[in-house]
């Protein structure tokens, strides 16, 4: 913690601002900012669609902290950001997937120009940031959730098995190919940064 962060703990913060404590919510936000809109940003594929699941997230937080029953502050925050997430993409029309084929056989992937900045323009530490993002993004969306629930909300793979509604052993699989995944696609993408 920095020096003047509220060093009380998730639910006694959120006792603090039901009982009208304005500076533990601020506090709250600080905490798991840049987790959960990093989430959000990741699940959601667009800046604007974080922010605003952001945003809705915390508002139904704040109108109603009573549903918080203990446990673990963070796994109720991401329950309720997931939720809205999914009720946001199943919202979206359905989109065509990179990864879908065209009549010919080829994938929408390989005529897609590619987007990477010049190398020149970023410095080494932002590009492999945004290949790994990149990479991250491309993880079917089970594995994606999962890693992203690991890594960004801090949750353990119980509190992911619960929120997920599914047996441990199979957040646990999700995580490991997930890994996998990353490491495959990563390994040659990492021996190009390193030689530039």
């Amino acid at each position: 913690m920095g020096i003047g962060e509220d060093t009380r703990s998730d639910a006694d913060l959120l006792f603090a601002f039901r009982n009208g404590d304005a500076m533990a919510l601020n506090a709250l936000v600080g905490r798991y900012q840049g987790p959960l809109h990093g989430y959000l940003r990741a699940m959601s594929g667009s800046a604007a669609d974080a922010d605003d699941l952001f945003q809705e997230t915390w508002m139904r937080v704040i109108r109603n902290p009573g549903s918080f029953r203990g446990g673990a502050f963070n796994a109720w925050l991401w329950r309720i950001a997931r939720n809205l997430l999914i009720d946001r993409l199943r919202r979206r029309k359905p989109a065509i997937s990179l990864d879908d084929m065209t009549a010919e056989g080829t994938a929408y992937r390989e005529l897609t120009p590619g987007t990477e900045p010049d190398p020149g323009d970023e410095v080494a530490g932002a590009e492999i940031g945004r290949v790994i993002a990149a990479a991250v993004t491309r993880l079917p969306p089970d594995q994606r959730d999962v890693f992203l629930l690991r890594t960004q909300a801090g949750l353990t793979f119980a509190e992911i098995a619960r929120l997920r509604h599914v047996p441990l052993n199979t957040a646990l699989g999700r995580m490991h190919y997930a890994v996998l995944r990353l490491r495959q696609e990563l390994g040659g993408m990492y021996t190009i940064l390193r030689g530039r």
